[in-house]
Order: C-alpha cells, then sequence, then structure tokens
C-alpha cells in the first residue's frame, strides 16, 4: 500500500479510525484500544505521522488526555488511498470468493441479523 499510496497500513488504520470512529478525532487512548495498539507503540507512529503533517495531538482541557485530530492533508491522503485500498480488497480477497463461499456469507449474515434482534435469553433446555 505505501508504494501506491504514501501511507502505511499504520497510517491509513490511524487516519481511517480517525474518520470512522470519531469523525475526524478521537482521544489517544481510544484510537490505542481501537488499534490494538500499546500506548507507546501508538505515541511514536503519531509523531511520525505529525511530522508528515497527517494529524496533530491537543491536550485535552478537560483531563490528562490527548486528542488526536485529522488535517486536512490527512483527511485528503486518505481520500486519495481509498480507492487503492477497495481495490486490493476486491482484487485479494471479494475477487477469489466462490458463488457458494458468497451463498455461505449471505446466510451467516441474514441468521446474525435476525439472531442480533432476538431476544438474549438463553435456549429452552
Amino acid at each position: 500500500m505505501s508504494e501506491h499510496t504514501g501511507l502505511s497500513e499504520g497510517d491509513y488504520g490511524v487516519l481511517d479510525r480517525l474518520v470512522l470512529l470519531g469523525n475526524g478525532s478521537l482521544r489517544q487512548q481510544e484510537l490505542a484500544d481501537s488499534m490494538d495498539w500499546d500506548k507507546s507503540r501508538l505515541s511514536h507512529h503519531l509523531t511520525r505521522m505529525e511530522k508528515r503533517k497527517l494529524v496533530m495531538r491537543k491536550p485535552l482541557d478537560t483531563d490528562r488526555g490527548v486528542q488526536v485530530i485529522i488535517t486536512s492533508a490527512g483527511k485528503s491522503a486518505l481520500d486519495d488511498a481509498r480507492p487503492i485500498v477497495s481495490k486490493a480488497i476486491r482484487k485479494h480477497f471479494l475477487d477469489q470468493l466462490t458463488d457458494q463461499d458468497i451463498e455461505s456469507i449471505t446466510k451467516l449474515g441474514e441468521r446474525t441479523k435476525t439472531g442480533s434482534s432476538a431476544s438474549c435469553e438463553a435456549p429452552p433446555t
């Protein structure tokens, strides 16, 4: 991905989560949790991203937390990368599915969808 977009997988993951989960900003700890990264790893990665002006960090007034905010350059890089990532997902995953795979996934999705609206009670024994 880096070769085609200039973003590493980590960069893309950070930027994508900022937009999808936080509408452009997240607390640094929430971002670390969503990526399953430890605080130190994320902090070092964000430092590199800040140098490239993809994100900025701002201390929160209300507590000791830090807010991570996508910049306009970061948003633009993410927007440019999304079609490339989508093509890669299609090529390396979706195009590999057989009709039987698609049918199985569809059935599982339908079963999960109907199951999620059902009661959470234990099944009768």
